[in-house]
């Protein structure tokens, strides 16, 4: 899911390369806290939940090349003691979070086996690292509110908006060329402005529409550097974010 690069000036400090996924990371977290309501709790889980993310980059690392292992597994073990520390009391006082952790366990299976076949950049892949990162999200409104209804139903919500950017990242790089990804992409948005009618919440069509205009509006005819991908990815977060709130 991540890859990683190092930071000589920091001690060869290990984090992940991939600038999307810290806003794949924060978005979901701090939707979960506004929605569910802010807690002191919230701040260890984020840190926690912050120290096991970055876990993940060494770990993932490992198992791509075990060469690594003397850069790798020091990092692992500090990012994962740290996680520990800051998620045990929060799990203690709030027992329902296990079943997240539960459900991390596959997520990591999956993301495993994709590394192993060599096809990481899988759509399948994408949706188990889409479905990781939104779980965040389910934990922090549980420990919030409490309400587990709500928690899936957001879950469903932030996972179903970022394939929506992942089929719209494909399209602008590796799937640019490629016409019947483009269709499909444009399919795939199409369908996110009729799944809030199908759940019976139709003001939800208005959290999908930036990124549907987006996708639909977008030509493939140039490509676009990285920088450019990543600043309307920002700015498309952010209006989801903010009409989410709006509007739920």
């Amino acid at each position: 899911m991540n890859k990683a690069y190092v930071n000589k000036k920091k001690a060869r400090l290990v984090l992940p390369k991939e600038h999307g996924t810290w806003m794949m990371f924060f978005l979901p977290y701090i939707l979960g806290v506004t929605l569910s309501g802010p807690s002191l709790l919230h701040i260890p889980l984020l840190i926690g939940w912050l120290f096991l993310f970055l876990a993940s980059t060494p770990l993932l690392n490992l198992i791509r090349n075990n060469k690594v292992k003397a850069e790798m597994m020091p990092w692992l073990i500090k990012y994962l003691i740290l996680a520990v520390i800051f998620l045990l009391p929060v799990i203690w006082l709030t027992p329902v979070l296990l079943l997240v952790g539960a459900f991390l366990i596959p997520l990591l299976i999956i993301n495993i086996y994709f590394i192993r076949v060599r096809n990481e950049r899988s759509l399948w892949n994408n949706l188990s690292g889409i479905i990781t990162f939104t779980l965040g999200g389910v934990a922090a409104v549980l420990l919030g509110e409490g309400n587990v209804s709500n928690a899936l139903f957001l879950l469903v919500l932030i996972t179903l908006y970022f394939m929506g950017s992942a089929f719209y990242v494909k399209s602008l790089i590796r799937e640019r060329k490629n016409h019947s990804f483009k269709r499909f992409s444009n399919i795939y948005h199409a369908l996110l402005l009729l799944i809030p009618f199908l759940l019976g919440v139709p003001m939800l069509f208005f959290v999908f529409l930036p990124g549907v205009l987006k996708d639909w509006l977008t030509s493939r005819k140039q490509q676009m550097r990285p920088m450019q991908i990543g600043i309307i990815e920002i700015i498309n977060g952010v209006c989801f974010f903010i009409v989410t709130i709006i509007v739920m």
